[in-house]
């Protein structure tokens, strides 16, 4: 089971008067079994003033765009029969009960953002979506600078 790490930062969220900049990262492994952190693959995009939230949210929206350009069937947009499920974690417990509905969205942007993660997700259908604490996020640990994976990509565009 191919299995996702979502992460976002974003560099100065706490000024409101300076622009922030913020970035992405997504960490893919094969397999869920054991995350071997020296096959890990990192894709990370710069994604421009953004809040924390946002950015979190825009690593899950990326993932979900490769995993519908990689493994979804064209005609249908569902994940191809017989691949079964693919696994995403976060550790932005907002992000995670947002999409999952068990906590509510207040924040228009946020608003949009969950309900587009939401529809991509059933519309893909074996999509999982589950919360990990910040030390098991590889994502995340590669955007601290704790982390040296096997490769590291720049989504361009």
């Amino acid at each position: 089971m191919p299995i996702f790490y979502v992460d976002g930062e974003s560099r100065g969220n706490e000024q409101n008067s300076l622009p922030r900049n913020a970035r992405i990262a997504i960490a893919y492994s094969e397999s869920s079994v054991q995350a071997d952190t020296g096959k890990l693959r990192i894709y990370w995009q710069p994604i421009g003033d953004r809040t924390n939230n946002e950015a979190e949210y825009y690593a899950l929206l990326k993932a979900l765009a490769m995993i519908a350009e990689k493994w979804a069937d064209k005609t249908t947009g569902r994940i191809q029969s017989g691949f079964g499920q693919i696994l995403i974690r976060s550790d932005s417990q907002l992000v995670v009960y947002q999409v999952s509905g068990e906590w509510r969205v207040e924040d228009s942007k946020l608003i949009e953002l969950s309900e587009k993660a939401r529809d991509s997700i059933e519309k893909l259908g074996s999509v999982r979506l589950e919360w990990v604490p910040r030390e098991e996020n590889y994502a995340g640990l590669w955007l601290e600078g704790k982390l040296k994976p096997f490769s590291i990509e720049r989504i361009r565009g």
